[in-house]
């Protein structure tokens, strides 16, 4: 069956789209017979046949996927609009001859230079001591990563066609159909929140909503602020720029999931590529995607908030106090029945090295399903208390107090003759048709979230000079050990486990906390290093025996955010010197975690770490 998405908005002319196919191929093509078999030999355990390693070695860019450069355009078109305009005057230099000189040292076009030479070419860029080389490598190396491990496009009903170099990492996707019919459960939370959409007139372009109070955004603030207020009896309307999605319309497929549920489709990057940014974009805010992993503050940030910024309510008492009453509404508890293969190897792995760890708390509870909860990072989330949508949103909706406005993007905050808030004009988009709004209320929230709130703050007229400023982002790195059995860490619930062995280096609560990640091929083959066609094939093919670490740091350096002339989100952001030595002090504690519980070789994230 035919996609149904609509065309994409990043055109390419024939001779740049050659260009970007060669590009590609020069990351992930065809390393030859003989190279093939050898890879087929260290990496065939009997859980991947040789042959399937055979046919992926020998396998390019477009040998099983004619419609390649299609769902690649797709790709870029879900970002931002300035990284698709710098993408294609690469590509339009790039296939011309003297263009092609100028950026990879040879005359061209690209696309018609020989394998060895385009392959020469892009190690050039990815090594280059020049910045905007090497974010040119990097663009191309994440777009080769998604052509590598993406599915091929959708066969109806949500269901996508599988990718053939999944047998030869030994991925498997769950069965979508019985995904769905586990969400009525009786363990499952599923509620129809387009009963709490208002009505409107369909004729009309304009239409204006009364309410008590206004909220921006649906994730834990203004989930949380929805509920108590409800509760108390007033009326409240929640904007969300996301649409509530049923479970029919859900997919497993990470390409169609970062679209719909991450901030530019999962292609958000930190100013010259340095960092990419997961940012939560989906009815519930960052909740619908997370790893379900609920902490409470430490001691040590409780302190910092109520000392150096004079917050009282963050004092340890008062937070406890705070955390203790949202223990209910979240649904947090410790009960974890089982670990998957990851976590049990980071629970291993620090007894062996004697670490401490710990069961991580979880916000719900997770149903039994076909992934067991290997999915909650694009969006299957409905056990009981599991996401917004499950606890606050829900609570707000039960009592006929909620008026939700998805599909809804805040464009400005108005205030009345004294300067308070009382309404917020917006544009509503659902459906295919379009349609301006005025939400007015006694007062309005802005809870849109850490890279979204400044911009309404700063389009509704503020000028304070911090607004945007002081961006922290808990830069992370991955490192992940290769075992001789199956892991299938993309499988269960992710990050039940904690290690805080690194966690308070300096004695105010500035570390790295080391978990458990979840994540699918496209995003395993993001964060693998390219240093080479062969080294790139072959570091793919320990997927389903991988069990990645993930270091999140607590970050003393700040960035700032803003927004552009197309309206997109700008982030300048770069790691610290101290907080990259705390990540480099948890990168070494994890690789000790990983070799302890029998890792037989141990990877990084960076390249050349």
């Amino acid at each position: 069956m035919a996609s149904t998405l609509p065309e994409p908005s990043f055109v390419l002319a024939e001779a740049e789209k050659l260009t970007l196919l060669a590009a590609i191929d020069a990351f992930i093509g065809d390393i030859g017979e003989e190279e093939s078999q050898a890879m087929a030999e260290r990496r065939g355990t009997g859980l991947v046949h040789k042959d399937e390693i055979v046919r992926f070695g020998r396998r390019t860019a477009t040998s099983d996927c004619p419609e390649l450069a299609l769902l690649l355009r797709r790709k870029v078109s879900a970002g931002p609009a300035h990284d698709g305009q710098k993408l294609h005057v690469v590509l339009k230099v790039l296939s011309s001859s003297m263009g092609c000189k100028a950026l990879a040292g040879k005359k061209g076009p690209f696309h018609k230079l020989d394998t060895k030479a385009r392959r020469e070419i892009v190690n050039m860029w990815q090594t280059s001591p020049f910045p905007p080389m090497r974010e040119m490598g990097k663009a191309f190396k994440l777009l080769a990563a998604f052509a590598a491990m993406t599915s091929y496009g959708p066969q109806g009903d949500g269901v996508q066609a599988p990718n053939p170099s999944w047998r030869a990492i030994g991925y498997r996707s769950p069965d979508l159909q019985k995904l769905r019919e586990v969400v009525v459960v009786p363990d499952s939370t599923l509620f129809d929140f387009t009963t709490c959409r208002p009505s409107m007139s369909l004729e009309s372009e304009k239409e204006e909503i009364v309410c008590d109070v206004v909220i921006v955004g649906s994730g834990p603030g203004g989930a949380v602020v929805a509920a108590k207020l409800a509760e108390a009896g007033f009326k409240v309307a929640v904007l969300e720029s996301a649409n509530w999605q049923a479970p029919s319309e859900q997919s497993c497929d990470e390409a169609a999931g970062f679209r719909a549920a991450y901030q530019e489709g999962g292609n958000l990057f930190t100013e010259h590529k340095e960092l990419t940014i997961l940012a939560g974009a989906a009815f519930g805010g960052g909740s619908a995607v997370n790893w379900s992993c609920c902490l409470p503050p430490t001691d040590e940030v409780c302190d910092e908030w109520a000392t150096k910024f004079g917050l009282s309510w963050a004092a340890r008492d008062q937070m406890k106090r705070y955390v203790d009453a949202s223990r209910e509404r979240l649904a947090m508890h410790k009960d974890v029945r089982s670990l998957n293969g990851s976590n049990d190897v980071l629970r291993r792995g620090c007894e062996k090295m004697g670490y401490q760890w710990e069961i991580a708390a979880q916000q719900g509870h997770e149903p039994k399903r076909p992934d067991n909860g290997g999915w909650a990072s694009l969006g299957w989330k409905y056990g009981k208390g599991q996401g917004m949508h499950g606890s606050a949103l829900l609570d707000a909706a039960k009592t006929g107090n909620l008026i939700l406005l998805d599909g809804c993007r805040a464009e400005k905050v108005y205030r009345d003759a004294v300067g308070r808030a009382c309404a917020v004009k917006a544009s509503l988009n659902r459906g295919g048709s379009k349609k301006e709004l005025l939400v007015r209320g006694r007062t309005v929230v802005a809870a849109g979230g850490t890279l979204q709130t400044p911009l309404l703050l700063r389009r509704s007229g503020l000028r304070n000079s911090h607004i945007g400023k002081h961006l922290h982002l808990h830069p992370a790195m991955m490192v992940w050990g290769r075992f001789d059995h199956e892991v299938n860490f993309f499988e269960g619930a992710p990050m039940t486990t904690v290690s805080r062995v690194v966690e308070n280096m300096d004695g105010q609560g500035y570390g790295a906390k080391i978990w458990c990640p979840n994540f699918h091929p496209v995003t395993f083959a993001v964060l693998n290093p390219w240093q080479g066609v062969r080294e790139y094939k072959e570091s793919l093919t320990g997927f389903s025996q991988a069990a990645p670490l993930l270091m999140l740091a607590r970050d003393k350096g700040e960035g700032s955010v803003w927004e552009d002339s197309n309206g997109s989100v700008r982030v300048d952001y770069s790691v610290a010197n101290e907080d990259a030595h705390h990540l480099m002090l948890a990168a070494d504690r994890s690789a000790r975690i990983l070799v302890a519980a029998g890792a037989k070789e141990v990877h990084t994230s960076p390249n050349g770490m």
